[in-house]
């Protein structure tokens, strides 16, 4: 509970806003049986509970556990994800299933600060992943990856990594994205400040072994 008395809290598991109508009646279920004063869907698609006791909410969460994906360990602070070739006209790549993928990350340490990932099936980036520490969109050559951006009070576009990859292409050059962030940058400093102090050839020198 926050010094003013409001509560405010995020079930993990359920990135990308995806739900079947089946899982989401399962879910209003629970929230009804608690009380829930207020819900909402947060920027990065996920379930806000607003107003809650802290005991129920921890009641609440224990039960509506077997409902969301198991979170990896160590791994990245959320995917954001459009829906992309699946669902939409406009969509050349499968971003839905390419976050599934990438949801599942998990690093030997835990991630030096939160680490947002936006994933567009086309060019027009919904999902802003150029203000994103891990932004993926798909063109008809295939995945650009772009690293270390950010969108709040500092701003900072992300840089190209690389262009025209395939999705295990892309997910392995995410890990090694990460893991070289992950060794190399200050503590506690996002993907945004560590690329202005390293530059984008020291990444690229490092992860595409030029």
């Amino acid at each position: 509970m926050s010094m003013n008395e409001k509560t405010y809290a995020v079930i993990p598991g359920l990135n990308m806003g995806l739900f079947t109508p089946q899982e989401l009646s399962k879910i209003v279920a629970i929230l009804t049986k608690y009380e829930v004063p207020m819900l909402k869907i947060t920027g990065a698609q996920r379930l806000g509970l607003l107003g809650m006791d802290e005991e129920k909410m921890k009641e609440l969460k224990t039960e509506i556990l077997p409902l969301t994906r198991p979170q990896a360990v160590n791994g990245v602070h959320y995917v954001q994800a459009c829906p992309g070739s699946q669902w939409c006209k406009f969509g050349t790549g499968d971003s839905l299933a390419l976050g599934a993928r990438i949801e599942q990350l998990s690093f030997p340490e835990p991630l030096l600060k939160k680490v947002k990932v936006g994933i567009s099936g086309c060019r027009m980036s919904c999902t802003e992943p150029f203000v994103r520490d891990v932004g993926i969109f798909a063109t008809k050559k295939g995945w650009t990856l772009v690293f270390g951006g950010n969108g709040g009070g500092n701003p900072r576009l992300g840089d190209i990594v690389a262009e025209g990859l395939n999705d295990d292409q892309v997910i392995e050059l995410v890990r090694k994205c990460l893991t070289f962030y992950q060794q190399n940058a200050k503590y506690k400093s996002r993907t945004a400040r560590f690329m202005e102090r390293i530059g984008i050839d020291a990444l690229k020198k490092a992860v595409l072994n030029e």
